[in-house]
């Protein structure tokens, strides 16, 4: 009872992780479980109980599942293979359960964490396009339809609970056929939704945002190869040249959504910019600005010295340098990054500093996701939930005091670093008058 203790005294959340074992202990099959685990494994479970709570309630449904926590080796759904909905469901939640220990437990670099968080998503995409039948009327399903990702997920970054940013796209099809395919193309492309999207007291797949299609919520469903290309040839929002910067196949027909990325190397990598583009690529820098100081508590996200910052800052220097250093083709921000350093377009050791923030920041973004799986990107500004988060963290203290004042100093640092970068990105208002 003493190690017992001493473990729920270091959790982020002591008080709560003394309840919820204690509430555990009270079923007979979990309290077997858990004198069976060996100390560390232990400990993992008590720290991932103190901080996520729908976590905590899906061991309090599925107790076995808490003897893949310390496991290193993902559970992810069966490649191209059609399985069971409720077994989909029940495999995100105890890959989710592997992936929030290695989390706090710190024990792989941080991309591994988000790789693995997207090669879920991924993997249950594909899982999700099988159940659903899409295809007919062009032979095989997976003929019929390229899935893209876009966002985090396009990147391989992926949060704990994030909007998954597709975009769907069909062959081309025939005259003869197209009005029999689309039909069953979008009867397929609802039933997908459905499945990726339904709640139950068990909780659900993954929300889907479709905002990034052509034209928007008012544009189709999905479009065809042909007018896809043809759509992005005649665009010139910026927003959605940058959007597509993240853009990779994920589920489908790869080989159709591996030709749309080439048709489209003109709309994303130009060999010159006009001062028409940067005027709309500073436009968009002033919204956010403006935007930023409209909001009260600090959002991890778009806030000022936020996720968004670093983010934007790569995304410029990809448009503008990409077509003459294909090394910044990437869809990762941390690779563009990287390949930035690499090409000497950014200091190594503002590369360094920013992957560092960045990395910081995804890591407490994600520490907000994980204790109700709600999409969150605000820092509370409760001490005793700052607390909680610093303590997660891993941040070194003796006192709660400690804790505190350690975390507040890495934010700070952490903040001025993206803040920086994303002033210092495109010129300031004015300046090119």
């Amino acid at each position: 009872m003493a190690a017992v203790d001493q473990l729920l005294a270091a959790a982020p959340d002591p008080r709560a992780a003394g309840d919820r074992l204690e509430q555990l202990r009270e079923d007979g099959e979990a309290r077997r479980i858990l004198d069976a685990l060996a100390p560390e494994s232990l400990r993992a479970v008590i720290n991932l109980i103190s901080i996520s709570r729908f976590l905590f309630h899906f061991i309090c449904r599925q107790p076995a599942a808490m003897a893949i926590i310390g496991s290193g080796t993902p559970i992810l759904p069966p490649a191209h293979r059609v399985i069971d909905p409720d077994l989909l469901l029940e495999t995100k939640y105890r890959e989710l359960l592997r992936i929030a220990a290695v989390d706090l437990e710190a024990r792989q670099p941080y991309e591994q964490v988000l790789q693995d968080l997207s090669d879920l998503a991924v993997r249950t995409v594909g899982s999700a396009l099988d159940l659903a039948g899409i295809g007919g009327a062009l032979g095989k399903p997976r003929d019929a339809l390229c899935i893209f990702a876009l966002g985090k997920l396009g990147a391989a970054e992926l949060n704990f609970s994030s909007d998954l940013d597709l975009i769907y796209v069909s062959a081309n099809g025939t005259d003869g056929e197209i009005e029999v395919f689309q039909k069953q193309l979008m009867d397929g492309l609802l039933r997908f939704s459905r499945l990726l999207e339904e709640r139950s007291e068990k909780g659900f797949l993954y929300r889907v945002d479709l905002n990034l299609r052509p034209w928007g919520r008012s544009g189709p469903l999905f479009m065809a190869l042909d007018d896809t290309e043809h759509y992005y040839e005649a665009s010139s929002d910026a927003w959605e040249r940058i959007a597509w910067l993240r853009a990779r196949p994920v589920a489908g027909a790869m080989v159709l959504g591996d030709e749309l990325l080439q048709r489209l190397q003109p709309f994303l990598y130009r060999r010159s910019l006009s001062s028409e583009d940067l005027d709309r690529f500073v436009s968009i820098k002033n919204d956010m600005a403006s935007a930023r100081r409209r909001r009260g508590q600090w959002n991890v996200k778009v806030g000022e010295g936020g996720i968004r910052d670093v983010e934007f800052f790569v995304q410029i220097l990809q448009l503008v340098n990409a077509a003459r250093h294909p090394r910044l083709k990437s869809t990762s921000t941390l690779r563009s990054l990287s390949g930035l350093a690499e090409c000497g377009l950014v200091p190594a050791d503002d590369a360094r500093d920013m992957r560092a923030a960045y990395l910081f920041l995804r890591r407490l973004e994600n520490r907000l996701q994980m204790i109700d799986e709600q999409q969150t990107h605000e820092l509370p500004e409760d001490p005793a939930h700052r607390l909680l988060l610093a303590r997660s963290l891993g941040l070194p203290g003796h006192s709660d005091d400690e804790f505190l004042e350690m975390f507040e100093t890495e934010l700070l640092v952490n903040r001025s670093v993206a803040q920086n970068a994303f002033e210092r990105i495109l010129p300031p208002p004015g300046s090119r008058e």
